[in-house]
């Protein structure tokens, strides 16, 4: 069945941006998607973990870069805020870019959801040395991780074919590589920071990975209605 069944009415948000006039608009939000992947990696992997003198990739866990008391915090902090940003314009892009599908529209909420939560797990930080910060910085995690599984699930149900088995398997890559993570916590080890960053990985990947499948749907839709009157 066509992901273009089942309209629903139109939404505040997503009436602007319906029609061929609205895609210039629909497409940027989603190319926020793939920014905001390669600016996590270049913010965490990049730019935090060059300021850490012996900071190890493979290692270490990505949380010990944002940490209070991280050689690199005060540079990354900035480019997070660019990259919850982002994201937030990527979930509005897939939110409006659904045509009444609703499990790609909750989907899309659930994205939104997840780019603000980044704002209120600021309040939640690891703090180096201070195990004290840990539990509510788990808790926080564990509420971001379940929005991410949640966005992933519904948008996989949204989808037919090829886009639904990816997101199927990005979600099992992503779910099982960051359990065996958690599982090597504290480190450093292999395990931990090789399987975290494979975790964080297949989320960063599927997300631009879904900004242009529906970007690729925008165009054909637009190409099927032709030229405005």
């Amino acid at each position: 069945m066509p992901i273009e069944k089942h309209r629903l009415p139109r939404h505040w948000l997503a009436a602007p941006l319906e029609g061929q006039r609205g895609d210039p608009i629909r497409q940027a939000l989603l190319a926020s998607g793939p920014l905001s992947s390669l600016l996590y990696v270049v913010a965490t992997d990049g730019v935090a973990a060059a300021k850490w003198e012996g900071y190890r990739r493979t290692e270490q866990m990505v949380s010990e870069l944002l940490a209070v008391g991280s050689p690199g915090r005060d540079a990354i902090v900035p480019l997070l805020w660019i990259y919850t940003v982002l994201f937030i314009a990527f979930g509005v892009g897939v939110w409006s870019s659904t045509h009444g599908n609703r499990a790609l529209r909750t989907g899309g909420g659930l994205l939104i959801g997840y780019g603000l939560w980044n704002i209120a797990g600021g309040f939640f930080p690891l703090r180096l040395g201070d195990e004290t910060s840990v539990p509510l910085h788990i808790l926080a995690t564990n509420v971001q991780l379940a929005l991410m599984v949640a966005a992933m699930c519904f948008v996989a149900a949204g989808f037919h074919g090829r886009m639904r088995w990816y997101s199927i398997i990005s979600l099992v890559l992503s779910a099982v590589m960051g359990m065996i993570a958690f599982m090597a916590a504290p480190g450093p080890n292999l395990v931990l920071g090789i399987g975290e960053r494979i975790s964080i990985g297949a989320f960063l990947l599927w997300v631009a990975v879904l900004a242009v499948a529906l970007w690729k749907r925008t165009l054909s839709r637009q190409a099927a209605e032709g030229p405005p009157s």
